[in-house]
């Protein structure tokens, strides 16, 4: 029997959600009520079994669903793009203001910088997020424009393989990287030993829906224009089995709020970064 907490939070298992509460009687101590205060809630993901694809199931990677009546995610050269993950929100538990049905998906160009544009996050150059209502309409067969082995690059292992994903609701207090948390945390950010043990005992799950993003860099958010990328955290994919950003880096999808509730996602800011 397959563990979940496992899937959902890697070797550490269920007593990584308990990481805040054994630090009870070290320095975080006093901390404790701040950090409770900047929980949000999120929906955490974890591997299920291998499954055929393409399909209505949330999974990562494989052959997407896709209408047969649509066209098909390209970037600005022509390219295909390559699924990293669909969600059937159907199948997830609910966590407003995500919709509670439907399928929303991530696509990736396979190129060295895994379709981000670094230089402008506003431009979705190379990735797309799709998201379908009518899942019952004509659906695409014939995927032969695809290869099984992507001549450039991409984060997923076995991007052909599609991979099931299960859910939890959960919560999660502000990141360390995020650019709120000097503001949210004053007097942990501005000690590096409260600093350090903050990073010790707060460790999301790596797939989620919602909450805070993680950084391995910078939060682009927090220079200039920036924050007017989204302070909506749609989807969080960091470095797991199966999945390498660079160098253990990690990938955040943004949006603003009012689209999501708008159910528009045509705005959707992609970034990713790594050591």
């Amino acid at each position: 029997m397959v563990d979940i907490y496992k899937w959902l939070f890697g070797e550490r298992g269920k007593a990584a959600i308990n990481d805040l509460a054994e630090d009870a009687s070290g320095l975080l101590a006093p901390y404790l009520e701040d950090i409770a205060k900047t929980e949000r809630p999120i929906i955490a993901m974890g591997f299920g079994d291998r499954i055929a694809s393409p399909s209505i199931k949330s999974a990562v990677g494989g052959l997407p669903w896709w209408p047969a009546a649509e066209t098909y995610p390209h970037d600005a050269k022509g390219n295909p793009l390559y699924l990293l993950m669909q969600i059937n929100l159907a199948e997830t538990p609910p966590l407003e203001p995500f919709p509670r049905s439907g399928l929303l998906q991530f696509f990736i160009a396979a190129d060295d910088l895994y379709g981000c544009n670094l230089d402008d996050l506003r431009r979705p150059e190379g990735f797309r997020c799709a998201y379908h209502t009518d899942l019952k309409q004509p659906s695409l067969s014939d995927f032969s424009f695809l290869s099984r082995e992507p001549k450039g690059y991409l984060p997923m292992e076995e991007p052909s393989q599609a991979r099931a994903l299960v859910f939890r609701v959960d919560r999660m207090p502000v990141d360390g990287t995020d650019y709120r948390f000097d503001k949210l945390l004053p007097e942990i950010a501005a000690d590096d030993t409260l600093r350090d043990a903050y990073f010790d005992f707060v460790s999301p799950p790596a797939l989620r829906l919602g909450g805070y993003p993680t950084f391995t860099q910078m939060d682009p958010r927090g220079f200039g224009d920036g924050k007017d990328l989204g302070d909506f955290t749609l989807l969080t994919v960091d470095t797991t089995d199966g999945i390498m950003w660079g160098d253990s880096g990690v990938a955040q999808f943004f949006m603003h709020e009012s689209d999501l509730k708008r159910r528009d996602f045509s705005k959707v800011v992609y970034n990713w970064d790594c050591c």
